[in-house]
């Protein structure tokens, strides 16, 4: 593998928008993960459903909503922002739980050293793990803990 947990420093993760009580969980339980690595950059991209209003959400500078409205018909970014932070590379690509076919197709040439899905099917990814839960904190510690285990039998 061209990267491992321990020597992420720029990472990015995307993740599906189901409710408000699961994205603050995802939320939590990634700054949990966060404070036990040696992530120096983060870029959250939170895929939302139509009918939920990226504007009514909160607010932060390390995380980016994409909507359908934010996708054109053929398939580009109508969104500058998220436009030209997707030409970054970054160590890693953490997928969660991820269905919507369109942002998939865009979000999947993210530029990275190595991508992991988890709970998709995710054919540019080197490595999936699949959890055994559904609860946002058991999942990432999951995820921590395996890239650790590989991390260490490298």
């Amino acid at each position: 593998m061209s990267n491992t947990w321990s020597s992420v420093r720029n990472l990015t993760v995307v993740l599906s928008y189901r409710n408000e009580e699961r994205y603050a969980q995802f939320r939590k339980a990634l700054d949990v993960m966060l404070n036990h690595s040696e992530v120096q950059e983060l870029w959250i991209v939170v895929v939302i459903p139509a009918g939920i209003k990226k504007e009514e959400l909160p607010q932060h500078k390390l995380i980016s909503y994409l909507g359908p409205k934010d996708i054109s018909w053929i398939g580009k970014l109508t969104d500058d922002s998220i436009a030209s932070r997707l030409l970054r590379k970054s160590d890693m690509v953490l997928w969660f739980e991820m269905s919507d076919k369109k942002p998939m197709k865009l979000l999947s040439t993210l530029p990275t050293k190595t991508m992991v899905a988890v709970g998709v099917e995710l054919s540019t990814a080197q490595i999936h793990i699949q959890p055994t839960t559904s609860d946002p904190s058991e999942i990432v510690t999951f995820v921590q803990q395996t890239l650790q285990k590989i991390n260490n039998h490298e």
